[in-house]
C-alpha cells in the first residue's frame, strides 16, 4: 500500500508505503535480523527482504554458511530463501511498519516513522529467539536507532551498548525472564563498502559471529 502526500516544497515529493512483506519467523526462530525498510519497489529482484541487486545480504549469507543460492528472480527466489532462513532458524524482519519515503530515495534518512513494527509482540510469540541482529547502525535512521524509538514508545529503558575489538556493537537485555542479545554489524549496503567504510571480507567476519549458531 503506498499513497502520495503533498509536500510544501516543490522539490521533494513524500509517498506513504505500508512494508510489503509480513516478518518471516518460525517457532523455532532463534536469531532475527531486522533491517530499516525495503528498497524502492523498481530495485527489487523478487518480493522479499534484501532483494536489491546491489545489497551484499545474501552474498554474505552464502560465504557465512558456505551455501550458493540458485535462484535470483520471482517465487523460486523467494521459497529458496525462505528455506534455507527454516533451516538455519534465522527470521527477518524490518523496523519500520509504514514510513514515509522521500523522493523514491532507498536511503535510511529519506525514511521517516509513520509507525513502528512491534518487535515486542515478537518477542511475545515467538520466545524461542535469543539474538536480534541489527542491520544499521545510524541513530535515529538506522535499525538501532528505530530500536531505541520503539524502547521509548513502550517506556522501556534500553540498554548500554558496547563495541568490540571487531567493531560489532553488542548488548543485551531482559525480556519475559529471557536474555536477548543485540548485535549490530556494519550494514551490508554496497555504499559502506563504496565509502571504504567497510569490506566484503570484514562483513563475512562480522556476520559469522553474529549468525554463529552455537
Amino acid at each position: 500500500m503506498s499513497y502520495k502526500v503533498k509536500s510544501s516544497s516543490t522539490k521533494d515529493d513524500y509517498v506513504v508505503e505500508k512494508h510489503p512483506f509480513e516478518p518471516f519467523l518460525l517457532d523455532n526462530t532463534s536469531y532475527l535480523v531486522l533491517g530499516t525498510f525495503p528498497t524502492h519497489i523498481s530495485n527489487l529482484c523478487y518480493n522479499f527482504y534484501y532483494s536489491s541487486k546491489e545489497n551484499n545480504f545474501w552474498k554474505i549469507i552464502e560465504k557465512v554458511f558456505n551455501h550458493s543460492f540458485v535462484h535470483h528472480a520471482e517465487d523460486k527466489a523467494v521459497n529458496e530463501r525462505q528455506s534455507f532462513l527454516k533451516d538455519n532458524k534465522i527470521g527477518v524482519t524490518d523496523m519500520h511498519e509504514v514510513c514515509y519515503r522521500r523522493n523514491k530515495s532507498s536511503s535510511d534518512k529519506d525514511l521517516y516513522t509513520i509507525q513502528l513494527r512491534n518487535i515486542f509482540s515478537i518477542l511475545d510469540r515467538y520466545p524461542s529467539i535469543s539474538r536480534l541482529i541489527l542491520t544499521s547502525r545510524t541513530e535515529v535512521f538506522g535499525a538501532l536507532g528505530l530500536l531505541k524509538t520503539l524502547f521509548l514508545q513502550h517506556e522501556k529503558p534500553f540498554p548500554d551498548i558496547t563495541r568490540r575489538s571487531d567493531k560489532i556493537l553488542e548488548s543485551k537485555f531482559i525480556y519475559a525472564g529471557s536474555k536477548i542479545e543485540i548485535v549490530v554489524p556494519y550494514s551490508p549496503s554496497p555504499r559502506l563498502i563504496a565509502d571504504k567504510v567497510t569490506t566484503m571480507e570484514e562483513l563475512i567476519t562480522m556476520y559469522t559471529f553474529c549468525l554463529s549458531l552455537e
